[in-house]
């Protein structure tokens, strides 16, 4: 056979016919394969990067090295590896894989360049990457003529010098003092609105200016004694097991303001998350606190930590001005409130900025999401019981998968695992994000406070939440296998990413492809939910406006800094993610 098929020969052919069901089983498996494999090569490269000495620096020993020993030089290092002549002369693509390495990492010392922020851990933007490629490649002739160093210094010296500047100037944001004040209110205000259209109106959006629409629903969101205790027992356990468990130590970008010090992060991302799982396990198995109490109380605990964000809020503002630890205030009190006023808030080796944007948000939502799989398998299981039915009969109707016992509708299973893999990718990503933009440049306020606190967990999780209700209201959302098999091959489609390119594959097609990934999994979390409602699309619709401004934010910032040189990626690169918003932008 093998001789026809070189041979081409037309009377062969090979039939194969896959069902649908194996693509998603498959994929499943893979996705979870490749998250198991890459957490123990994580492993394996924190192992060998504490065995790793830096008395003695060989910049030789770098070659095909891992992004976490990468991470541990200093700033002559860096300048010792870009600038070694044996190298740049006798092995171009080496010095390619270095800057890939550092394009991860999102951090170029000495002030050269710093990484726009990423909406996801994953990827870096390139926005910032190539022009620096063009600095190095521009220095690479001179080095070899004897001039490497000081070439290097000048263009250094310049670096730090536009980085002092970008870090200091003020520009009004999101309306100014009069817009980020309707935001501080409205917020809170949209957010309980739509939580009521969801838990008593069946996700439909009745008038918000009747009296009768917030007395009815006013006591689906006040808080409870037992909504608080979960909420602060919570984050308080986050912040012990991230300032406890072990962990690979990541030395942050330069800060301007501190005189170019660099700041040390633990990134034990993933031993709190998959000690997080263990421990609901053995919780909710052993009846101490079922993983349902989640969504019984899933709109007292969203007041509770609305309320917990603004303290939290308040209390930053005030003792950063008292102590003196201010930064970058534009002089408007609503303002400063918004944006922050401290840049780098630590409570011992913890910093509170990192920590309430990676381990609060995702965790919650996760959480939120196992909490109402659960609960839908106990009420098709207890349904099935009154049927007169046992659970253990498998049932093709109601867009029921049997795993097992599970009865489970596919919609929620398909949410629970966009979460897990979202909540997955941060923790394993967690040591990209000390040089992103949030960590570099954004102050902690209201706008990182309020939504990494509140905000994510509790809005991002619509989908979530109209799926269950409309099963408790025994109205379940049902959509063919086929459908359901195509959203699941979106997902893991979009979840997955390959080498990280500069101006070439998918770079070279859009600026920022991998807002298009993010944006193609949002969709597709509103879509499992069907066209009856539109506040499942809420998140994909803030999302795409959040991305417009990243956008145009990253686009002034990056001309600002590089000039000509942004230019000339911009012309190798032409179209953002979504070329009709670039355009404008």
């Amino acid at each position: 056979m093998e001789e026809h098929i070189k041979n081409g020969n037309p009377k062969l052919h090979v039939h194969t016919h896959v069902p649908l069901y194996h693509t998603i089983t498959y994929y499943t498996v893979h996705t979870i394969h490749s998250a198991l494999y890459q957490t123990l090569r994580s492993m394996l490269d924190i192992i060998d990067v504490m065995q790793t000495t830096t008395s003695s620096f060989d910049v030789r020993k770098l070659y095909n090295r891992p992004i976490l020993e990468i991470n541990q030089l200093n700033t002559q290092q860096y300048l010792e590896l870009y600038t070694h002549k044996q190298r740049v002369s006798t092995d171009s693509n080496t010095i390619k894989s270095a800057m890939l390495l550092q394009s991860e990492r999102g951090s170029w010392r000495g002030g050269l360049r710093h990484r726009s922020h990423c909406s996801s851990p994953k990827i870096a933007s390139p926005d910032s990457v190539t022009p620096v490629v063009r600095s190095i490649s521009s220095t690479s002739s001179e080095t070899e003529s004897g001039s490497d160093d000081e070439s290097f210094s000048v263009v250094t010296r310049e670096g730090a010098k536009k980085e002092v500047a970008c870090d200091s100037k003020v520009v009004y944001e999101f309306g100014g003092p009069v817009g980020v004040t309707a935001l501080m209110f409205g917020f809170p205000i949209l957010m309980s609105y739509m939580f009521i259209c969801l838990a008593l109106h069946q996700g439909r959006l009745p008038n918000p200016l009747e009296l009768e629409f917030w007395q009815h629903g006013i006591p689906a969101i006040t808080p409870t004694a037992r909504a608080t205790a979960i909420y602060l027992m919570f984050t308080l356990f986050q912040y012990i097991t991230a300032a406890t468990l072990p962990g690979i130590k990541v030395l942050g970008l330069p800060v301007p303001s501190l005189g170019g010090k660099q700041l040390e992060y633990l990134c034990n991302g993933v031993a709190t998350w998959y000690f997080d799982l263990v421990l609901v396990a053995v919780l909710h198995n052993t009846g101490v606190f079922p993983i349902t109490a989640v969504v019984d109380e899933i709109g007292p605990i969203m007041s509770v930590a609305m309320i917990w964000a603004i303290i939290v809020t308040i209390a930053t503002y005030i003792v950063g001005c008292v102590s003196g630890r201010t930064h970058r205030m534009s002089g408007s009190v609503p303002y400063d409130i918004f944006m922050g006023a401290v840049l780098n808030p630590r409570i011992g080796n913890v910093d509170l900025k990192m920590w309430s944007e990676i381990r609060i948000p995702w965790k919650i939502l996760f959480f939120i999401s196992l909490s109402a799989a659960v609960k839908d398998h106990e009420i098709n299981v207890a349904r099935r019981y009154e049927a007169g039915l046992s659970p253990e009969i498998w049932s093709l109707f109601g867009g029921l998968i049997r795993m097992n016992a599970i009865q489970t509708s596919a919609p929620l299973l398909f949410m629970l695992l966009a979460h897990c893999l979202y909540v997955n990718a941060c923790m394993k990503g967690e040591e990209c994000i000390p040089t992103t933009w949030d960590i570099f440049y954004e102050k902690w306020g209201y706008m990182l406070i309020f939504w990494n606190l509140a905000g994510v967990p509790f809005s991002y999780c619509y989908s979530t939440l109209y799926l269950l209700n409309r099963s408790v209201a025994n109205d379940p959302v049902e959509h063919t296998r086929f459908f359901m098999t195509v959203l699941f091959v979106i997902l893991l489609a979009a979840y997955y990413h390959g080498n990280k390119l500069l101006t070439g594959g998918w770079w070279g097609v859009a600026r920022k492809i991998h807002y298009t990934a993010d944006l193609i999994m949002a969709l597709s979390w509103g879509l499992v939910t069907g066209f009856d409602s539109y506040i499942p699309y809420f998140y994909v619709t803030f999302f795409t406006v959040v991305l417009i401004h990243r956008v145009g934010r990253d686009h002034i910032h990056c001309k600002e800094k590089y000039g000509a040189d942004f230019d000339s990626t911009a012309d190798k690169s032409p179209t953002s993610s979504f070329h009709s918003f670039s355009d404008q932008l």
